[in-house]
């Protein structure tokens, strides 16, 4: 079903994540405990012009669409065959920004990166064979290339809001086995050395809870820049879930298990804007699918609780939270869902379609904002709630990079490939 999917299994290792991701038929953020080479299934192909929006054009690297020309919120970057695209506001205009050298002729050269919202900096991992990973620095047009840190094994770089700290993970260096502390750190954008905020837990004995060991991966700063929801995920056993690290003291807190057999997985999250709590959804590990609903955990205690909706029954993905209302894809519960019934054929996987709806978090109202179902990979939503970009994966011939407004009006496709993986907002 998805090339993204067959990205994050090569890149991290963690097949646990194969069945939670697949709980809601889409990849998420995932743990890197390490960064094997990654070999794209075919050249990177040209962009495909969106249907409903202007011919694509080149322009000079400093213009940008006017007003009456801008379909997105900001623009867009897209990391494609192993290099950096860079979408414009008017959907169509794109081009790419990056030009580093694979490691090998089959190999990609980028594989994770990130887009400062405040002046639209990139920082990107390029992978290396045989020799720690690059993190590079650029400026938002692909230009003044700094290199950062060579020196390390790291992975998933994060920047927080104000564009001045980098979250970084170091993994095992296997080459070079106790020459660095595997774990979560911080590091500036501007350069300096990489401080250890929280290490990896060591295996001690699987049978206990969290006795097979932690490693730890941010995947978004809580709104003040104080926190980190991170991906917990096991070093020994095939399981992962969500905590929250204070950054100051490195103080970790578990999300609470709902119930015996559910686990706060590591799915999509959304913090909440006032950064108390953060919304998620929850898996069961013996089931393909997410439990229906969405949960709220509480930064400080931990602690979980279903959120009440109407209709109940609803398998909600890829939350992000606006105000008074939360933002999400939905597709049929469990009473439609074939796969639930206990006389089900999964010889097979099944794949689900979502549409896009928002829930009241005063009433727990689910009221449905587009008609459209898509299958889904991944997605991105714009930080005012605007719409949402996803990875649309029907078509086999490549993924369909789709962008659709929340107050309904039509959809725009923005890009077409065979190895999209990452993408991120610009700088409005």
């Amino acid at each position: 079903m998805s090339r993204i999917r067959a990205f994050n299994a090569a890149c991290l290792l963690l097949a646990v994540l194969l069945v939670m991701s697949a709980c809601t038929g889409r990849s998420t953020t995932v743990p890197t405990p390490a960064m094997p080479t990654v070999a794209p299934t075919a050249a990177p192909p040209a962009a495909t012009p969106p249907p409903v929006a202007p011919a694509p054009t080149t322009l000079p690297a400093a213009a940008t669409p006017t007003p009456a020309n801008a379909v997105l919120p900001a623009p867009l970057y897209v990391l494609d065959g192993g290099q950096i695209v860079r979408i414009e506001r008017d959907g169509a205009t794109r081009r790419q920004i990056t030009n580093e050298a694979p490691p090998a002729p089959d190999a990609l050269a980028i594989v994770q990166f990130d887009a400062s919202p405040v002046d639209g900096t990139l920082v990107y991992i390029v992978q290396g064979v045989g020799m720690p990973p690059v993190l590079v620095r650029t400026a938002a047009d692909g230009g003044k290339r700094t290199v950062l840190l060579d020196t390390m094994p790291v992975a998933a770089p994060l920047l927080s809001s104000d564009g001045a700290t980098i979250a970084l993970r170091v993994f095992e260096d296997y080459e070079r086995p106790g020459k660095h502390t595997p774990g979560l750190y911080l590091m500036p954008v501007a350069g300096g050395e990489p401080r250890l905020i929280l290490a990896d837990e060591p295996v001690t004995d699987p049978a206990v809870e969290r006795g097979d060991g932690r490693g730890f991966e941010a995947v978004a700063w809580s709104p003040d820049g104080t926190k980190l929801l991170v991906n917990a995920f096991s070093l020994s056993v095939e399981i992962c879930e969500l905590a929250i690290v204070d950054v100051a003291s490195g103080a970790v807190i578990y999300l609470e298990a709902p119930e015996p057999n559910l686990v706060a997985a590591c799915t999509a999250a959304a913090w909440t804007p006032d950064g108390k709590a953060v919304y998620f959804s929850v898996a069961n590990p013996g089931n393909w699918f997410n439990e229906p609903g969405i949960w709220r955990g509480d930064a400080a205690s931990g602690a979980v609780s279903p959120m009440t909706l109407k209709p109940a029954n609803t398998l909600l993905a890829y939350p992000f939270v606006v105000g008074d209302r939360l933002y999400a894809l939905a597709a049929p519960a469990p009473a439609e869902n074939p796969f639930y019934s206990p006389a089900a054929d999964t010889s097979e996987f099944p794949v689900l379609s979502y549409t896009m709806g928002s829930v009241a978090l005063t009433s727990g109202t689910f009221t449905p904002l587009r008609s459209e179902a898509y299958e889904l990979q991944n997605t991105l939503w714009a930080p005012d709630g605007s719409g949402v970009v996803i990875f649309e994966s029907s078509d086999p011939s490549g993924v369909r990079l789709l962008w659709l407004p929340t107050d309904g009006s039509p959809g725009v496709e923005l890009y077409k490939g065979t190895d999209l993986y990452t993408v991120r907002w610009g700088k409005p």
